[in-house]
């Protein structure tokens, strides 16, 4: 409470190890501990992002924070009122970087697209066509620049929702359709009807149980 900082905007899209399905903005606006959660304005006095979380070596307020866009945020929220929890688009697919010497051996004028270096059985990409050599270049018309951007244009799509791909596939770019399936690890949690995600079983009192 009672404090702000002030800052700049220096990259837009940033994926961190540990979330790669968030397009992080990066300020070297201060962010102090407890501050994660607070608004990030623009000049205008719109909220654009959530703080939170800073990189930092001194382990203080120091270095580059990083805020949730706020359309991914109230995504977030509206999942959770409607549905309970947030469902990711997956494609089921391991990725790594196209390098400069694989651009060059595929024929390709720059380093760019993800590298597909494994498809999981039955997956949705399995299901649609999508094989390990392949290069995805494209995402609905959103070029995918590096690989990291593959599976944040993925996650943000619906599980059910068809996509289009551009993939580069024997020094030839083709275009494949596909339905995303939806992350494994979304949803509520399968049980019994006793168990619920907060990790408890609970059952009516019984009337020994009951304050006398």
């Amino acid at each position: 409470d009672h404090s702000v900082t002030s800052g700049i905007i220096s990259a837009i899209n940033r994926t961190l190890p540990q979330d790669v399905y968030v397009p992080f903005i990066q300020t070297d606006v201060a962010i102090n501990p407890g501050n994660s959660g607070g608004p990030l304005f623009n000049l205008d006095g719109e909220v654009v992002g959530i703080n939170s979380q800073i990189l930092t070596r001194s382990g203080g307020y120091m270095g580059l924070s990083f805020a949730i866009p706020i359309d991914v945020a109230l995504d977030v929220a509206n999942q959770l009122r409607e549905e309970g929890y947030v469902s990711r688009g997956w494609l089921g697919v391991s990725i790594q970087p196209v390098s400069k010497d694989l651009a060059e051996s595929f024929g390709m004028g720059q380093a760019e697209g993800a590298l597909i270096a494994q498809v999981e059985p039955g997956s949705p990409a399995a299901e649609g066509g999508i094989m390990a050599g392949d290069v995805i270049l494209e995402v609905n018309s959103q070029e995918v620049d590096h690989s990291t951007t593959l599976p944040r244009l993925v996650g943000q799509t619906s599980p059910g929702e068809e996509v289009e791909l551009i993939v580069l596939r024997d020094g030839q770019r083709e275009r494949i359709t596909l339905e995303v399936g939806e992350w494994p690890d979304a949803g509520p949690e399968q049980s019994d009807g006793d168990s619920v995600q907060l990790g408890i079983a609970v059952q009516p009192l019984s009337e020994m149980e009951k304050p006398q």
